[in-house]
């Protein structure tokens, strides 16, 4: 993975991965969920998947001043990262079959956060397998518990490729490595102890004691964090 950094602009944040450029709208929209991602105009677009996981590496891994406006990139820990999706936890029970304990991702592009309507599926008859071993269907992710129900959520966890590609789940381990950032525990439902499917949205946090952590939150849910928009 090679990173490079174009020229800088007053209100705009660029980095090249391999070769491929992302520009991103500085400072991060700044708000609940669904206000940050309800946020819309005719130049950006919510980022998403490793656009995401780009904006994260170039906030975390690189020194002041060596890509763009750093204090107006960097979330501090309470504005944590938003990212678009809403999860579903499934409990971890027999009623849910296959589904058991199994972590539903849906894209949330409007900002509709933890009031989106989802449904479990009975099975994943009609779903595709990925390499990763998710199962897809209609841009639906389900991620079996098997796959995800770990403490640590490297580039190996299937959450992670799930919310930000292969390649993305690539650049946060890079990122943490770089970084010299320990990752924290995975912040999520436990779908041990849970007795009915319950959301969650997403976050990343840079932790001021040097920690990188990924979230499925719900009480911060209408509490400020910020978003990455990019340009069209």
């Amino acid at each position: 993975m090679k990173v490079t950094f174009p020229t800088k602009q007053a209100d705009v944040a660029e980095l090249s991965i391999d070769g491929k450029p992302f520009s991103y709208r500085i400072p991060p929209v700044i708000g609940t969920h669904p206000g940050c991602f309800e946020v819309c105009d005719d130049i950006t677009r919510t980022a998403q998947g490793k656009e995401i996981a780009a904006y994260v590496f170039g906030a975390l891994a690189y020194k002041k001043n060596e890509w763009a406006d750093q204090q107006r990139i960097i979330f501090p820990s309470i504005n944590y990262l938003r990212v678009p999706e809403v999860l579903t936890m499934v409990p971890n029970r027999k009623e849910f079959g296959d589904l058991a304990g199994a972590m539903l991702v849906d894209s949330d592009l409007s900002g509709e956060g933890l009031a989106k309507q989802t449904e479990v599926p009975k099975d994943f008859a009609g779903w595709a397998q990925t390499p990763s071993g998710l199962m897809v269907m209609n841009n639906r992710i389900a991620v079996p518990m098997d796959k995800w129900h770990f403490d640590t959520w490297n580039a190996k966890n299937s959450a992670v490729v799930a919310l930000f590609g292969d390649e993305g789940a690539e650049i946060l381990e890079q990122s943490a490595k770089d970084s010299k950032r320990n990752y924290k525990p995975l912040w999520r439902a436990d779908v041990n102890a849970i007795k009915s499917p319950e959301k969650r949205v997403p976050i990343v946090v840079g932790y001021d004691d040097g920690g990188l952590g990924l979230g499925c939150d719900d009480y911060g849910y209408c509490r400020d964090g910020c978003a990455v928009r990019v340009l069209k």
